[in-house]
């Protein structure tokens, strides 16, 4: 009886299986079961920039150029008129930084400016089959690299309608033609620099950081912004925990090279500082100190790379030299006594200076060697008595510790031999000559002369550029790139070879210009005329400032 249920039981399942079945077969072709329609992207690599196509799969382009890329979709059912189109951009690998905006473009061919920020990134194209509702996807390697005028170049400040703005010149001496980028700070962020912005700085930090800022000065305030791109960066206002009142910014700088990673900023004749030290500083960056109150000085700092902490400054007060410490928020005071006979102190037959005594304003300072020389440099100082008709030079090597026993290196700069030198603003050294000695240049009027300074009171200048009749030269520089020494002799970069003029000739109708002369190895005297310099720029805006930025790392 036990097996007769299993033999029905089991004839039963049999049954419905077959029915099953049956059903089965009889209802084929009663349902449509549509493939999807699958796809292959690749890319159009007809007429392509082959300097941006690195591989069909990877792309370098420019900050803020325009980036085009163009699909080849393969549709099993042939139409590729039912998709849409996506472009993201995200990070590259989970550790990198994610980019501050996703979608770049929703049309069949990408065509858009890349304002990125400088780094490695994905670039995704999103293919959307409207019928079916599912999504296919393209991968690329988007690497994104420093403008061409992110690099290397000269910065030019100039006023702007409502504000102020900038060029950039790449070239760096003027051997090579270089490209002129116009009005980059406002096409970047979007606004201008404030009205009357007067001063742009370069502040390179330690080489192995390849950290850099630009700076601008403003009436009542400062800017930083990003070497590569001049994206704002950080006002004035948030570099300290508190500053208040009346803020006149005159300085700001740093030594760079291999020392300690310090960076100044003279506000108000007080000098404040900071140390980037690591890339956690610059990620980063730390607060100034509290401008030293101790300490009223002129705007210029006398510094070395292989050194930045320590500064030597001018005390206004005392019209004294001084030496500060920033790493230790202190100054030494120097040697209050000059110890060799006061003779040579005598201010027609001496050539000798107290540094704790020289009694004059500091007018102007600049190195008058290369800034990242071993040994000790050479800084060219320049003094005017109260009245404004007397002018001179005081040389001296640079260094930690000062016996204040100067014997040599005061140059008297009289109105005979040096004409229109009591009232000349503009300075500029030449930083290849043997020191001490050499060359200067300064600026009278419409012409620029070149001085040859020798003992007590012989030094002599010439004129040795003339422009037009009313031509104001605004700004003059001796090209100091602030590359180490090593990249100096490996890019044979002309140090201190080259003297950039800028000027305004709108009386004469020629507009807003930049000139680049070369200077003689042997004499110094400055090379060419306004009518054949080494190279030249024109079409600019009234020009403010201008400076010398190097690339990164080197």
């Amino acid at each position: 009886m036990k097996q007769m249920k299993v033999l029905i039981s089991g004839l039963f399942w049999m049954t419905g299986l077959l029915f099953i079945l049956t059903g089965c077969f009889k209802d084929k072709g009663n349902y449509d079961y549509i493939e999807p329609n699958a796809i292959e992207i690749t890319t159009d690599m007809d007429g392509v920039d082959p300097t941006e196509f690195i591989t069909a799969d990877s792309i370098e382009v420019r900050q803020n150029s325009n980036l085009k890329v163009r699909l080849k979709v393969n549709a099993s059912q042939g139409d590729v008129k039912q998709f849409t189109y996506q472009w993201y951009v995200t990070q590259y690998t989970q550790s990198n930084a994610n980019p501050p905006y996703y979608l770049i473009g929703n049309t069949a061919e990408l065509d858009t400016k890349i304002t990125l920020p400088v780094n490695l990134y994905k670039l995704v194209a999103k293919v959307t089959d409207t019928g079916s509702g599912l999504s296919f996807y393209k991968y690329f390697a988007l690497n994104v690299s420093v403008a061409d005028w992110g690099g290397e170049g000269w910065v030019v400040l100039h006023e702007s309608d409502g504000g102020s703005d900038i060029s950039v010149i790449t070239t760096r001496d003027g051997s090579i033609k270089g490209n002129v980028y116009n009005d980059i700070y406002s096409s970047v962020n979007g606004h201008k620099l404030p009205v009357g912005t007067y001063k742009v700085n370069v502040i390179n930090y330690v080489t192995a950081l390849r950290a850099q800022k630009v700076s601008f000065l403003y009436p009542n305030g400062a800017l930083q912004v990003r070497s590569f791109d001049f994206a704002d960066s950080l006002r004035s206002d948030g570099w300290f925990a508190a500053l208040s009142g009346n803020t006149n910014f005159q300085s700001n700088g740093s030594a760079g090279g291999t020392g300690a990673g310090w960076e100044y900023v003279i506000v108000n004749n007080r000098i404040a500082y900071r140390q980037f030290a690591s890339a956690l500083h610059v990620a980063n960056p730390p607060l100034f100190f509290p401008p030293y109150e101790g300490l009223s000085i002129a705007p210029f700092v006398i510094n070395a790379s292989g050194s930045d902490n320590f500064y030597t400054l001018y005390d206004n007060v005392n019209r004294a030299f001084t030496l500060f410490n920033a790493s230790t928020s202190l100054h030494t005071n120097i040697a209050n006594n000059y110890s060799p006979p006061v003779a040579n102190l005598d201010p027609i037959t001496g050539s000798g200076f107290d540094m704790k005594n020289i009694g004059d304003n500091l007018i102007y300072a600049e190195n008058a060697e290369p800034i990242n020389k071993a040994a000790s440099i050479y800084w060219n100082c320049f003094f005017r008595n109260d009245d404004g008709d007397k002018t001179y030079l005081i040389q001296f090597p640079r260094a930690l510790t000062y016996a204040n026993n100067f014997i040599a290196g005061r140059y008297q700069l009289n109105e005979s031999n040096c004409p229109g030198i009591n009232s000349a603003t503009l300075f500029a050294n030449p930083t290849f000559m043997s020191m001490p000695g050499g060359v200067f240049y300064y600026v009278n009027g419409h012409q620029i002369y070149s001085c040859k300074i020798n003992a007590l009171a012989g030094s002599v200048a010439q004129p040795n550029l003339t422009f037009a009749p009313g031509t104001i030269i605004k700004a003059m520089k001796v090209f100091n790139s602030g590359y180490t020494i090593a990249n100096i002799s490996a890019f044979s970069v002309p140090e201190g070879r080259v003297l950039v003029v800028a000027t305004d000739e709108s009386a004469s109708g020629k507009g807003h210009n930049i000139y680049f002369f070369n200077i003689d190895t042997q004499s110094g005297l400055i090379n060419g005329t306004p009518e054949s310099p080494a190279d030249s720029y024109t079409g600019f805006q009234k020009i403010s400032d201008i400076v010398f930025k190097k690339a990164l790392g080197r």
